[in-house]
């Protein structure tokens, strides 16, 4: 239970009980005809107890109201020569602070159990009532006890069905939180890995193939597949322990490296700036280098060898950024990629005020961008 519900069920009984139970004593004190001393102290023990029961009934609300309602029985049969019956004292509305709890805590059985004994008794209170004589009375208090026991009960109902609809709402949030974290490392390891590996394939098919002619070559694209293997295993233990760096530690030289992994003797790669360079928001750099990546990993992954592949960028109130490669020999029919890298890429994109655009060339594929620059001063 939390602790602010917690003091807020305390508090209730605490208040009812300086306010109550001084007013049921001194009552007690002043009937017209004063009950033999062992009778008052036991009606004062009663109280006593009524209201220290009332206390628990937040954590124990049928123990409680088991209590509540036999001592309630004993207050109604209890010996009044004149003047009202102790079970009509003001203490006994620390009675529905139990029946208040129990449909609060309580399975709906138990709770509908607890009305129906608050019914009866409320029935008992009335037909043994001393003071009541007129039947019109009795029918009267019965049915204003009924209310007030039919008033708790539905108020704890009301409560319960507030805190389960809370809770509904709370696991909602928590379900949809847990989807978004979901989405974010698919998305991430779609960005690390997936180009790590393409490179990494296509590094791996340079190396068998140039391995006799020109050892150097095929020594060189070893390098890089080692390189890329280290690169994706940092990248995957970032993205699981959700350490990752909160700005790209290199920037836009980053650039650079992953141009470089991805160059190989069948991939011819050209880069190209026009404009001068304007500071991009490290949300914006976090969603350029994955722009480059993908456009990068597609053009491998889907053609065949020798194939060429543009990377331009293009700045002035807005980076715009363009991947075009020319096709290659033929589509690779490698069969790889499950094509949802296109869709994480352009929500990212979309997140940090961008667009994001693909589709078919004359002769192959472009993968276009425009993302926000920072203003100037």
């Amino acid at each position: 239970m939390p602790r602010a519900s917690l003091r807020l069920d305390l508090l209730v009984p605490g208040l009812l009980t300086l306010i109550l139970l001084p007013a049921s004593l001194v009552a007690l004190a002043q009937q017209p005809t004063a009950l033999d001393l062992p009778f008052a102290l036991a009606a004062g023990a009663l109280f006593i107890a009524l209201h220290v029961v009332s206390f628990f009934a937040s954590r124990h609300p049928i123990g409680a109201f088991v209590a509540a309602s036999l001592i309630m029985l004993l207050l109604a049969i209890f010996p009044v020569a004149v003047g009202v019956t102790t079970a009509l004292y003001p203490s006994a509305l620390a009675y529905l602070v139990c029946v208040h709890q129990v449909a609060v805590r309580s399975e709906r059985r138990y709770a509908l159990l607890a009305i129906a004994v608050a019914v009866v008794g409320s029935a008992f209170v009335a037909v043994t009532a001393p003071e009541l004589i007129d039947p019109i009375w009795k029918l009267g208090a019965f049915l204003g006890l009924v209310a007030a026991n039919a008033a708790a009960w539905a108020f704890g109902l009301l409560q319960r069905l507030r805190r389960a609809q809370a809770a509904a709402q709370e696991e909602a949030r928590v379900r949809e939180a847990l989807a978004d974290e979901r989405t974010r490392i698919s998305v991430e390891l779609h960005d690390v890995v997936a180009h790590s590996l393409t490179v990494m394939i296509a590094q791996a098919e340079v190396a068998r193939g140039f391995l006799r002619e020109q050892p150097e070559v095929s020594e060189s694209a070893l390098d890089v597949v080692l390189e890329s293997g280290r690169d994706a295993l940092r990248g995957m233990r970032g993205i699981v322990r959700d350490d990752a760096p909160l700005q790209p530690a290199e920037g836009l030289d980053a650039l650079d490296d992953i141009i470089a992994g991805a160059r190989s003797p069948e991939t011819r790669i050209d880069f190209g700036e026009h404009g001068a360079r304007r500071a991009l928001s490290a949300p914006v750099q976090l969603a350029l280098l994955p722009v480059v990546r993908e456009g990068l990993t597609n053009a491998i992954r889907h053609t065949a060898p020798p194939r060429a592949v543009r990377v331009q960028l293009d700045w002035g109130s807005e980076l715009r950024v363009a991947i075009d490669d020319d096709g290659g020999s033929g589509a690779s029919g490698a069969g790889l990629g499950t094509g949802t890298g296109l869709a994480g890429l352009a929500e990212r994109v979309r997140l940090v005020g961008g667009t994001l655009e693909s589709g078919r060339t004359e002769g192959g594929w472009r993968l276009r961008a425009v993302l926000p620059v920072e203003e100037d001063g």
